[in-house]
């Protein structure tokens, strides 16, 4: 197997260098963006940095499984495509449609107003707004925004809400955005099954961009006894598996990953493929904007994520998302993190709990605009 790497200006300048020197079958193992000349940092320039590899053809056929073909990186399946855009287009309609309804907010009641800005302030679904605010103009015509309203508002929330706390067996595997906080909600979950369930948990790693993260990853396997292993490729990463066959559960931490990066995406596709995880969480944030959380649920569905963990839960005062991610994504909420600790800042999720309380801070934001 030949591995070479390339500082290229950008992609495409890369892309046509690795063609040329390893051929059509060539794959691009990482990238990343470096700084490199200038003095004391100052006139760098920015280069982009690109591994990629080629399998020696007397190599066994059964061995391309271990990396996403080059060329499968290049072609965009254009049926796929055309399917993105028209369910973007239908959401986009079906949102318009909401925001049109909730124009007429001049026509309704003063508290019933404040309740749609509550809402609005908790960047909860359009969709899930109009019908909330359409079922109380009907059921009551006018509210009083007190603790009676607020148990009927949580009991109409409910079905809004889908939660399932999984049984965490065989593999595990977390993937999501950078600086969401899979490392820390991984040792979370594997002091929990460590110290609490008294199961045989190993740890794999496969988040080798970040020195910082393995090292944090191997201080918390330390502490709790945990054997932990690090794997630099899908192939090594099945490898490791199979060696740790006996555990009772493998929880796989992986790299940060932007959805908007179409190579990195492709390499969490087959990064799951060759894993085949039994529950695959998707692990973001509670703090991030509405619209980035629609990126984020559908670009990862290349995943095919089981379970949705919700972080950094106290660093947010807009609970929307425990509503949004039911509407965004097919897959229920299965934890919540609200703080560093391990393994105490983390709660499995419960959709009755959650409705009180998104109904409570709801109303407080109502009473006091």
């Amino acid at each position: 197997m030949k591995v070479k790497k390339y500082m290229v200006n950008d992609i495409k300048e890369a892309l046509e260098q690795i063609k040329r020197d390893l051929g059509e079958d060539a794959v691009i193992l990482s990238t990343r963006s470096i700084k490199k000349g200038g003095f004391l940092g100052i006139g760098a320039k920015r280069y982009l940095e690109v591994t990629a590899v080629c399998e020696d053809k007397n190599q066994v056929k059964s061995e391309n499984s271990e990396v996403y073909k080059f060329q499968e990186l290049l072609v965009k399946n254009k049926e796929k495509r055309q399917e993105e855009e028209m369910r973007e287009l239908k959401q986009m309609i079906q949102e318009m449609r909401s925001m049109l309804s909730l124009s007429k907010q001049n026509d309704l009641p003063q508290s019933i107003q404040r309740l749609l800005r509550a809402l609005q302030v908790h960047e909860v679904d359009p969709t899930v707004m109009n019908r909330v605010v359409e079922y109380i103009r009907i059921a009551y015509g006018d509210i009083t925004i007190d603790e009676n309203f607020r148990q009927k508002l949580a009991e109409y929330l409910l079905p809004f809400m889908r939660t399932e706390v999984p049984e965490l067996k065989n593999t595990v595997l977390f993937v999501g955005p950078t600086g969401v906080g899979k490392t820390t909600t991984l040792a979370k979950l594997a002091a929990r099954l460590k110290l609490v369930e008294k199961r045989q948990v190993a740890i794999l790693t496969l988040d080798t961009y970040r020195i910082a993260a393995t090292e944090q990853l191997k201080t918390y396997a330390t502490i709790m006894d945990i054997p932990m292993r690090v794997a630099y490729t899908p192939r090594e990463a099945r490898l490791e598996l199979d060696a740790m066959q006996d555990f009772d559960t493998i929880l796989i931490d992986t790299a940060g990953r932007s959805q908007n990066n179409e190579i990195q995406m492709s390499e969490l596709k087959a990064l799951a493929e060759t894993v085949s995880p039994y529950i695959c969480f998707l692990v973001t944030s509670m703090n991030c904007k509405y619209s980035d959380l629609k990126d984020i649920t559908r670009h990862f569905s290349v995943a095919k994520y089981t379970h949705v963990i919700l972080t950094k839960m106290d660093e947010t005062k807009s609970y929307g998302h425990l509503i949004n991610i039911p509407q965004l994504c097919d897959a229920p909420i299965a934890f919540v993190t609200n703080g560093q600790r391990v393994p105490e800042d983390i709660v499995e999720a419960n959709s009755r709990e959650f409705s009180y309380m998104f109904s409570k801070e709801v109303l407080k934001v109502a009473q006091s605009s």
